[in-house]
């Protein structure tokens, strides 16, 4: 430190002591003394040098009485008067500490779990079991759970950017996340930008945007819902939901308007595709190629022009039942000796139920072996039906046995939202070979059932999906 520095530390240190400081220079001489280390060897230094003036006389320094005469006749401290240097040095650098800890906001929450985990630009530390002061958190994959000091647990599903306010409170920026509340946590409070939702003991979702949508769904209990510009409140129970500024509709047709753009956001392969060393690849944008999914609800109308392909199992509710199904164009490779094949599909963020709801899920992929059915047109595709299926309970998760052939499965992890999964396995080459009509129709059945009502419709990328690249079957062919 330069001279006048020192001045300046020594001048605040003095004025601290006096009582004499304002708030202004009380926070930069904490600043001062939790950063710099020449600063609090400083301040010890004169702490040591104050309390030898305070205390220094004629006697203190004399030889003690019983002494011998013998011994050197120099001065030589009391044993009491060197603790209270010590003491009085070792106060004022914890005098910094003591200002520290007052100043230092509390540890409010602890993140629990960490599943799969990758963050972004998060203001707190995101190892497990890390404790959590108000702050910033931004999960771009997977699923992290936050107990509260209150006891609450708040499960945030990727991607999500939320901020944590206090031991009964946060902040979901965007994004969904499911809120556990205990009896003794009643009150604990979710804002969004225009939201306030208040817990009464209950388990709820919560979506948001940051342009001001919000959904929130109760599964347990009762939570209060205050919404700005409104009157009053709205209570709500479990299995009701409302939604504001037609949210939802927006989650589930994030393209609806993607005629209006002047560009896609992507390169759309309409092409099969040279990658070399024998390998080509064919999407359902291809030919006749084609993607479309069934639902067990006849009264949801799936046009086949979705940006999405969705998948469920439930037991809790018979009509949420979904299947995928996409047909590729093989022409391009008849008459040629195929020697390996893979199937590939991209996982995409689904804001249809929560994802804390379904464990690792497993999907089935049957490649349809009876080629009268190929013929199938995504616009009029329904659940009673679609080929390789009928209204048999097993074939809620299966394709009918004699009409199609299990070529593999993919697992997603709990929390999981994005990423590409494939299947490569002799039973997909062996139906791809023995291919007679230059089509062949891939249906994919998510195994898994739900814990509880409201678990997550998994979404995959359809041909018409402007983020993210569609169905894809990659064939290598001898040369």
């Amino acid at each position: 430190m330069k001279p006048n520095e020192q001045f300046q530390l020594l001048e605040l240190w003095e004025r601290a002591r006096s009582g004499e400081i304002s708030e202004a220079e009380q926070a930069h001489l904490n600043a001062l003394i939790r950063d710099d280390a020449e600063a609090r060897a400083l301040l010890a230094k004169a702490a040591l040098m104050d309390a030898e003036m305070r205390h220094a006389d004629e006697s203190f320094f004399a030889e003690p009485a019983e002494q011998s005469k013998n011994a050197a006749a120099q001065p030589t401290m009391r044993p009491w008067y060197w603790h209270a240097v010590t003491a009085a040095a070792a106060a004022v650098v914890a005098l910094g500490g003591v200002w520290m800890m007052d100043d230092a906001p509390k540890p409010v929450a602890t993140l629990a779990k960490a599943r799969a985990c990758k963050w972004g630009n998060s203001a707190l530390p995101t190892l497990e079991g890390a404790q959590l002061t108000p702050g910033t958190l931004e999960l771009l994959e997977g699923m992290a759970t936050l107990k509260f000091a209150s006891g609450a647990e708040v499960t945030l599903e990727a991607p999500v950017s939320m901020e944590v306010v206090s031991n009964m409170e946060c902040r979901v920026k965007k994004g969904t996340v499911v809120a556990d509340v205990p009896p003794q946590a009643k009150g604990f409070t979710i804002h969004t930008p225009e939201t306030k939702v208040v817990d009464w003991g209950t388990r709820f979702g919560v979506s948001a945007s940051e342009d001001g949508k919000c959904m929130v769904h109760v599964i347990e209990g009762l939570v209060e819902v205050q919404r700005d510009g409104e009157k009053g409140s709205k209570e709500l129970r479990a299995g009701q939901r409302v939604d504001y500024g037609n949210f939802l509709a927006t989650a589930v047709n994030p393209d609806a308007d993607r005629d209006d753009q002047p560009e896609s956001g992507r390169w759309l392969p309409d092409t099969i595709r040279d990658l070399g060393d024998g390998w080509q690849a064919v999407t359902t944008a291809y030919g006749e190629g084609r993607d479309s999914w069934i639902q067990s609800n006849n009264s949801i109308k799936v046009t086949g022009h979705e940006s999405f392909l969705r998948v469920k199992h439930t037991t809790y509710d018979l009509k949420l039942d979904r299947k995928a199904y996409m047909a590729f164009d093989l022409s391009r490779f008849r008459g040629k000796p195929i020697e390996d094949a893979e199937f590939e599909i991209q996982l995409e963020p689904s804001e249809l139920g929560f994802a804390s709801l379904v464990p690792d899920a497993t999907f089935a992929v049957y490649a349809l072996t009876d080629e009268s059915q190929d013929a199938w047109n995504e616009e009029t595709l329904r659940w009673n039906s679609a080929p390789a299926h009928d209204d048999a309970e097993e074939h809620r998760i299966t394709a009918v046995a004699g009409q199609a052939k299990r070529v593999g499965q993919f697992i997603v992890p709990q929390g999981t939202t994005r990423g590409a999964y494939s299947v490569k396995s002799p039973e997909l080459l062996e139906v791809l070979r023995a291919d007679t009509n230059g089509l062949v129709t891939l249906i994919i059945c998510r195994e898994t059932n739900e814990m509880t009502r409201n678990g997550l419709a998994h979404a995959f990328a359809s041909k018409e999906s402007s983020r993210n690249a569609p169905p894809t079957l990659r064939v290598k062919v001898a040369k």
